[in-house]
């Protein structure tokens, strides 16, 4: 029965493979169809130096915060093991297809502090849900800025505040809803997240300030790339970040990347070429944070490798 069960895991995981490659394929095949790549990526990397120092600060910070975030939320961990496990876990799951990067998360707990993997689980769905809304209210704070609703961007600012408040009071009343046990053992470790409204706090704000940091970046970078306002930057930011909810991609983020981008853009009339050209820059500045901050995660736990 358990060989069946790996048998099953192992075809499930070669045809996300198998998936994965064939999205990058196809969009790797429409990008140089429709748009100068060559161009696009020469003009990213020509990039001055003081714009690229300031977006690789602000998207730096973005990952440190992340760092951070882990290192509350689970706290066997050190410091530096809960940054190289974050900047890992980051790097997978921006890397690898369908989704499948989310696996780095708890594997890495189990390595790291023989976290079990239901519990890790439940940390990974607990992080993704407070991402989730964070940028989900950031997005519309964005969009009642962009079109001068000045009382409703103050509801939503303070709402997104109060964010905390509403968690810590709404999701212990799910007490009273029967649930299967392996789902009611999450909603207990979910309950008691909630009830340190302090440290709930603490997890919040650094949640906002990397959305925060990572989308203020990528703002000054497609407004140092490009001649478009403030409306189609942010259109195609939000695009391009709020797909990333989908767990339909390829490998490095390929194809739904590139097509929200071009989605949100073209709710504003913007062309495909032009849009999609800003989005294949948009990509490459994430690929080169992961990158790059993938192989600091590595050398964090560096030390607990050779030590076993």
């Amino acid at each position: 029965m358990a060989k069946m069960k790996e048998n099953n895991s192992f075809y499930l995981f070669r045809w996300e493979f198998i998936i994965g490659l064939a999205i990058l394929v196809a969009t790797v095949w429409i990008c140089f169809a429709v748009i100068d790549v060559e161009l696009a990526v020469y003009s990213f990397f020509q990039l001055d130096a003081k714009t690229l120092f300031l977006i690789t600060i602000l998207g730096g910070s973005s990952w440190l915060l992340r760092g951070l975030r882990i290192w509350l939320v689970l706290e066997d961990l050190t410091l530096g093991q809960a940054i190289g496990m974050s900047f890992l876990h980051n790097s997978a799951n921006n890397l690898a297809p369908m989704r499948i990067g989310e696996l780095a998360f708890p594997a890495l707990a189990k390595w790291l502090s023989q976290v079990k993997f239901s519990v890790s689980l439940t940390h990974l769905i607990w992080i993704r849900f407070l991402d989730f809304i964070s940028l989900i209210g950031i997005s519309l704070c964005i969009i009642a800025f962009l079109h001068a609703q000045i009382i409703l961007l103050i509801a939503l600012a303070v709402l997104l505040l109060l964010t905390p408040n509403l968690i810590h009071f709404f999701v212990p009343k799910t007490i009273s809803l029967r649930l299967p046990d392996i789902l009611n053992t999450a909603r207990k470790q979910l309950i008691f997240e909630t009830t340190n409204i302090r440290r709930l706090y603490k997890i919040w704000l650094l949640t906002v300030n990397a959305w925060l940091s990572k989308l203020i970046a990528m703002g000054i970078m497609l407004f140092t790339l490009s001649d478009e306002g403030l409306s189609i930057v942010t259109a195609i930011i939000l695009g391009a970040e709020l797909s990333s909810i989908s767990p339909v991609h390829g490998f490095a983020g390929a194809g739904s990347y590139e097509a929200g981008g071009v989605f949100g853009a073209a709710l504003l009339g913007v062309t495909v070429t032009e849009s999609l050209t800003l989005t294949v820059q948009l990509h490459l500045y994430v690929l080169s944070l992961t990158v790059v901050f993938g192989i600091l995660g590595y050398f964090l736990l560096l030390k607990r490798t050779f030590n076993g």
